[in-house]
């Protein structure tokens, strides 16, 4: 499975990607009539979601879906409209979106924590689902209930442990460093 694309958070005007999830209440299309289709390997979810701290309330600022044959009419201007806000169309982090709704401001009502992480080490990505939380430099914990956010906590410190724990040091190297021997060694 290729990587997947996260859901986002902006929090503290920092994107974040979302890299854990515990609890209930995100958003999910299917209850609000949508049927989201994959148009990535990279997004088997078929959608994706930015969502904003605001005022310490968690919102739903855009959602990027790529739909079924039969709710593609966005590109003709004809789909409906969500929270009364019509889609649009540009470039995204999914290639190929039906629908971009911004700006929607939607209260989600998410009652649990997320792990956001921000700062992603690259050279401990894996070709495979999402990447979790220990392979960001900056990762908090974010309480919420009922949509609010009652707490922030930095984990940052406890992933770097958990980084030194289970990876070898020479995986934090630049995995494509080639060092050249002649042939007498040196």
């Amino acid at each position: 499975m290729t990587g997947q694309i996260s859901d986002q958070l902006i929090y503290k005007s920092q994107i974040f990607c979302i890299a854990g999830v515990d609890g209930v209440g995100l958003f999910e299309p299917t209850q609000h009539g949508f049927s989201p289709q994959w148009g990535t390997t990279a997004c088997w979810r078929g959608y994706c979601c930015t969502y904003k701290v605001i005022e310490e309330t968690l919102y739903l600022k855009e959602l990027i879906i790529s739909l079924s044959l039969k709710e593609k009419l966005a590109k003709q201007g004809k789909a409906k409209d969500f929270l009364g806000v019509l889609p649009s169309r540009r470039d995204t982090p999914v290639p190929h979106p039906s629908a971009i709704y911004d700006e929607l401001n939607y209260l989600v009502e998410f009652t649990g924590s997320l792990l956001v992480a921000n700062n992603f080490i690259k050279n401990l990505y894996i070709h495979l689902g999402f990447q979790p939380a220990y392979k960001y430099e900056e990762v908090h914990e974010l309480i919420f209930e009922s949509g609010y956010l009652m707490q922030s906590i930095n984990r940052s410190e406890e992933m770097a442990e958990i980084r030194q724990k289970f990876i070898p040091e020479s995986k934090f190297y630049d995995q494509w460093h080639l060092t050249w021997r002649g042939k007498d060694g040196s």
